[in-house]
């Protein structure tokens, strides 16, 4: 099962659906991936500053409720091979 959340501007967490296959530039997303205990904070390329250091400030917090979880941060065009497959993304 993943969770997925878009940062708001006010540094909140909004659970959304996502589309296999869609990342948008202008946003900071976080994926729980309960399966592989990974919490991913993807940052995209036009992602506001704001919402990339609330995004991870966030995932430091969230590091606290998913002890065992790897916070894994990753800057678009970066992404392994793991979270392409998780997201449906093909580079």
């Amino acid at each position: 099962m993943v969770e997925v959340f878009e940062m708001d501007s006010g540094a909140k967490m909004i659970a959304i659906s996502m589309e296999k296959g869609s990342l948008d530039s202008t946003k900071v997303l976080i994926f729980i991936d309960h399966e592989n205990k990974t919490v991913y904070l993807w940052r995209g390329n036009k992602a506001d500053l704001f919402k990339k250091l609330m995004g991870t400030r966030v995932a430091a917090k969230l590091s606290h409720t998913y002890s065992k979880y790897r916070i894994r941060p990753i800057a678009e065009g970066s992404e392994p091979a793991a979270f392409l497959d998780l997201t449906g993304i093909r580079r």
